[in-house]
């Protein structure tokens, strides 16, 4: 997931007190001080198509990534970047874990994966997967440590953790000693990271029980080959978090032996390998290589399972077909799908459909592919190059691999070669053109969707940041978006629909939601109809549901005259502003979220109280309901002993003016106060 262009900076503390601060800003490599974070996307409309209706579920979340349900769909859990985990059950949400101060939450980073094990109603198993912060990596558990340092801009790993929750049927609380670390219990064994994002993503099951893992290449988003001055890799090299093979940048999602940019299946007991895995050794089931099921991967940001795919025995490598989005580089956004093991999506020497000039004609060697014709008949090659190790695609799906020494030799079976898995589709940044791939006689070619001639019908569209989606399994949607995969493009703001036969292959693509869907993730309830997707700005969770009956629901107003101040802190609301679009009248239900009787009055007055002075959020959701029962949310957040942090911008300077010629770079630096709380207590 990338951070786009933007004028908005968002600053909050943690009860969620915030205040913008608005400054014109460049579109390229910017380097953040005072961790702030870029939010790109205004507010605007979320309109999918006539009949369905995108209802709030639940608002106010400090930058929520994403949400998953129990079997029963009883409780939903959300996770937050910062490293907070929350269930929500009767409406009611409640903190189930906080780990904010291990997770480095910081511009792409933070904890962005979660999984509920399969067993979880009677294990209680749940798994998270984030990045380090630094200063908790380095220092944890010594004299140096200090829980309100952070480190941010510096090397790390990410990590995966396993919790067990009590109760998970009932109350479902969590031991925090519970924790066991499944991968990155050092820093040599985690997920390198040697920039700003792309290194942790998404968790899921396969239909085998087995936990797939999708990563990052963790490198520079500019050609980043090894040693690039802008990154972090000389430091995670002298600290043990890459190996010298591995500086390699973008070409560690080429490694086979290295968990970057990958999709990993792994034992959810022990984080080991899985036997079936296509590059498992048996001699060393945790060795990175022993862990990847696919490679070529740059930023794998959400992933799915199509449904009624896999075996449930793991001894078949056949865990389901997996629906990728993953994140562009320079020019293109992809769609992607593994339907078996050992497939290789092409980063960095692929981007989209087509070669990636940037890598694609570099002479980089792949240290872990030794050529055998070094040193003989004056071979100077002492290692393959990545180049030499992945084809496009072909209409058989095999290539024959020469050895670049002596092209009457092919390159040995023992070094893995590859023929390009390309994407269903690819979509360009900015206005597109979106495109899927054919072949020219024997040679892979691209069609622009909608074009004649081109096996997949729909719309032109473009985007910056694909962010995956889920299959919509349910029946009540209109027959041309039943069992279709939605998914999303976060810069874009857009959800889509596209068909796919049983072998995958897409055959059209439906416009759905065009703006202001600022999707990180989706999911569906296994207890209700209706898509839900999480919207990172403003942070909430919406549902899309069709309108059978042709009763338009209610839209719900809220207001408030005060949203902060000591307690105890009287508030007056007001609900009048809602309305129904077919003149229906409604009734109101007001959650105060602190525990006390709900109200049905129109605008109540409600006083908050806290037992001590410590800054409390309250998160306040309107219901409104229209006679024949449809209904519409909306929620307001109260911060009671709490004021917004005080922020002034001091670099760059108002009036600052950037070439449009070309990148510049600058250095993004503000004076941050705030009454009740420390530095440590504020997010950026």
């Amino acid at each position: 997931m990338g951070v786009g262009p933007g004028p908005r900076l968002l600053l909050t503390d943690r009860i969620g007190t915030h205040v913008k601060a608005e400054k014109m800003k460049n579109r390229a490599t910017a380097l953040l001080w005072l961790f702030m974070t870029i939010f790109c996307r205004p507010l605007a409309a979320q309109a999918p198509p006539s009949g369905f209706t995108s209802t709030l579920v639940s608002g106010g979340w400090n930058e929520a990534v994403g949400l998953a349900f129990n079997k029963t769909g009883s409780k939903m859990f959300v996770w937050e970047r910062p490293g907070r985990v929350w269930v929500v059950e009767n409406g009611q949400r409640r903190q189930l874990l906080d780990i904010s101060e291990e997770v480095g939450g910081w511009e792409d980073h933070g904890l962005l994966g979660f999984a509920l094990d399969p067993n979880f109603d009677t294990n209680g198993y749940f798994y998270l997967l984030y990045v380090v912060d630094r200063h908790y990596l380095m220092n944890f558990g010594t004299a140096a440590y200090n829980p309100a340092t952070n480190d941010y801009f510096s090397a790390t790993i990410g990590r995966l953790t396993r919790y067990t929750a009590t109760s998970p049927t009932g109350t479902c609380t969590v031991n925090a000693s519970s924790r066991k670390i499944l991968l990155g219990a050092t820093k040599s064994t985690g997920i390198p990271s040697t920039f700003n994002g792309h290194v942790t993503n998404t968790l899921l099951f396969g239909t085998d029980g087995t936990l797939l893992v999708s990563t990052g290449d963790g490198a520079h988003p500019y050609p980043d080959y090894g040693n690039y001055n802008a990154s972090y890799a000389a430091q995670a090299l002298a600290d043990g978090i890459i190996t010298s093979k591995e500086n390699v940048g973008s070409y560690r999602a080429q490694l086979v032996n290295c968990l970057s940019g990958k999709i990993l299946r792994i034992d959810p007991a022990t984080g080991a390998g899985i036997p079936s895995n296509p590059f498992y050794d048996s001699t060393n089931p945790n060795a990175p290589r022993s862990k990847v099921w696919a490679l070529g991967c740059r930023n794998p940001f959400r992933m799915t399972l199509k449904p009624g795919t896999g075996s449930t025995d793991r001894t078949v490598g056949n865990p389901g077909t997996l629906y990728i989005g993953d994140v562009g580089a320079a020019s293109w956004e992809e769609t992607h799908v593994v339907d078996k093991p050992r497939q290789n999506l092409g980063w960095p020497l692929f981007e989209g459909l087509t070669p990636y000039d940037a890598f694609a004609t570099q002479n980089t060697y792949n240290q872990d592919a030794p050529n055998p014709q070094y040193g003989i008949g004056g071979c100077t090659q002492q290692y393959f190059y990545f180049r030499d190790l992945i084809k496009q695609a072909t209409p058989t799906g095999t290539a024959t691999f020469t050895n670049p020494c002596d092209n009457t030799k092919t390159i040995p079976t023992s070094v893995p070669t590859f023929v390009h898995n390309r994407p269903l589709i690819d979509w360009a940044h900015g206005t597109g053109p979106s495109r899927t791939g054919i072949f020219s006689g024997s040679t892979a070619s691209t069609i622009n969707i909608g074009a004649a001639g081109s096996p997949v019908s729909g719309p032109q569209f473009g985007g910056s940041s694909s962010s995956g989606g889920v299959f919509y399994p349910y029946t009540d949607f209109p027959a041309a978006y039943q069992n279709t995969y939605f998914f999303g493009d976060y810069v874009g703001g857009w959800i889509r629909s596209m068909t796919v036969d049983a072998t995958n292959k897409p055959s059209a693509v439906r416009d759905f939601v065009n703006s202001g869907a600022v999707v990180v993730a989706m999911a569906v309830s296994p207890a209700e109809t209706g898509l839900f997707y999480v919207n990172f700005y403003p942070s909430e969770i919406r549902k899309i549901t069709y309108n059978t009956t042709g009763n338009a629901p209610p839209v719900a107003v809220a207001s408030l005259n005060k949203a902060y101040g000591p307690s105890p802190l009287a508030v007056q609301f007001t609900g009048s502003a809602s309305s129904d679009p077919d003149g229906q009248p409604l009734t109101y239900l007001w959650n105060f979220g602190d525990g006390t009787p709900t109200s049905t009055a129109v605008n109540p007055t409600h006083t908050f109280t806290t037992a001590t002075s410590a800054p409390t959020k309250f998160t306040v959701m309107l219901t409104v309901k229209d006679s024949q029962g449809s209904t519409n949310q909306t929620s307001l957040t109260v911060s009671v002993n709490n004021t917004p942090p005080q922020v002034t911008i001091v670099s760059p300077a108002v009036g600052t003016r950037y070439p449009m010629s070309g990148n510049s770079t600058y250095n993004l630096q503000a004076t941050v106060t705030d009454s009740e709380q420390t530095s440590a207590g504020l997010s950026y």
